[in-house]
């Protein structure tokens, strides 16, 4: 079975949204969450800046994998017009990261559902291949119980693991378990498997991009 595709949101997936008041919570225990020790102000656009938190030991593991050839990365994030700001910012390599272009930045023509619709289309693009690639997806607002569902009636000839952090944490140290198991193991999957952290609150929205 072919590498791994690994498409990734940026907000509440690496960039965390923490709540002061919840900080003694075991929510971020060093059990539970990676620790955020990435900090920068990202100016995009007409001078629009938004702070960025991550956690370096979570986006170094997630660049080594793209490095080693172990998967293929691509942004899926609304932050699709500067992810070259974000690959400097986290230190990745942009020769090897790729960008899906899922909606149009001036009219966002696509944004309601551009991201369901790119992850669909490459599900189709790898069921006519000879070696059909297995996908993982991870977004904090986009990977619902609805999606996994239409995904699975597609048919996937290769298993796609669906993970939904939660935003305040990004993804969990069990979620990047889970995730580096699928990549090593995909055969040991079901066709679509969806992972929700046990923590996650549904939201309006981001305080992101």
């Amino acid at each position: 079975m072919a590498r791994a595709i690994v498409y990734t949101d940026f907000d509440g997936v690496l960039n965390a949204f923490p709540e002061a008041e919840s900080m003694p919570s075991d929510l971020y225990s060093p059990e539970r969450a990676f620790r955020l020790d990435g900090e920068a102000t990202v100016h995009v656009g007409s001078g629009a800046a938004y702070r960025i938190r991550w956690s370096s030991e979570l986006t170094d593991a997630l660049h080594e994998l793209a490095c080693t050839g172990a998967i293929e990365l691509q942004w899926l994030s609304t932050w699709q017009p500067y992810t070259a700001l974000l690959n400097e910012r986290l230190g990745w390599n942009a020769q090897i990261i790729g960008t899906v272009q899922w909606y149009d930045p001036i009219t966002y023509t696509g944004l309601r559902d551009g991201k369901y619709r790119a992850v669909a289309r490459r599900v189709e693009v790898e069921a006519d291949g000879d070696d059909p690639a297995p996908i993982v997806w991870i977004d904090d607002e986009e990977c619902t119980r609805t999606r996994c569902d239409e995904l699975r009636a597609s048919a996937p000839v290769a298993p796609v693991l669906m993970v939904r952090p939660d935003s305040r944490i990004g993804i969990s140290r069990r979620q990047w378990a889970l995730i580096c198991a699928f990549i090593a193991n995909p055969r040991a999957f079901g066709d679509v498997t969806l992972d929700v952290e046990p923590t996650l609150r549904e939201h309006e929205g981001h305080m992101g991009y």
